[in-house]
């Protein structure tokens, strides 16, 4: 029995080794939602945490952040990697996810597939500050069997093992 628990113990040791410490930070771009956050954006977000937290990952949050401008963009950014760094985190992985424009958007409040245009991510080291990989993907054909709920997570889940591939090619 207590070979056992050992080599539970060890497995569990040496896996947190490798479990790099992530926060994932969600930009919203959305033209029919200006002031207020969308579900699609929350869900967009914990399915992003839920793949690396599956993976081993130690996993945070900040709030999703509305973009409104190139200059207050950017120093949510710097103030999100100094919060980040006071906490101790390795990574940041800031994913914005791009909405279509209001008059194209069938209803900005459902959960569908449909009403995401583009998005995009960067990781970033916390220590440093720099770009450690960054990409852009959209969503993929819409129908009726994707165009909901479980295919903004698809997506999303998708993205999350882009952004892990990019973080795995700079160890």
């Amino acid at each position: 029995m207590k070979k056992i628990i050992c080599l539970l113990a060890s497995f569990f040791a040496i896996h947190g080794v490798f479990a790099g410490s992530i926060a994932i930070q969600i930009i919203q771009n959305n033209p029919a939602q200006p002031e207020k956050v969308c579900a699609a954006s929350y869900l967009f977000e914990q399915s992003i945490i839920d793949f690396f937290f599956e993976n081993g990952h130690i996993v945070t949050n900040s709030p999703v952040y509305i973009s409104s401008s190139d200059k207050k963009d950017a120093d949510e950014l710097h103030r999100s990697l100094q919060e980040n760094s006071d906490g101790g985190m390795d990574i940041l992985c800031r994913v914005q996810v791009d909405f279509n424009e209001a008059e194209d958007l069938t209803n900005p409040e459902a959960l569908l597939l449909s009403n995401i245009k583009k998005v995009s991510w960067t990781n970033y080291s916390v220590a440093s500050g720099k770009e450690i990989s960054s990409g852009s993907g959209k969503p993929p054909k819409v129908d009726q069997n994707n165009n909901n709920e479980s295919g903004i997570s698809e997506f999303a889940s998708l993205v999350a093992s882009q952004l892990n591939a990019g973080l795995k090619k700079q160890k």
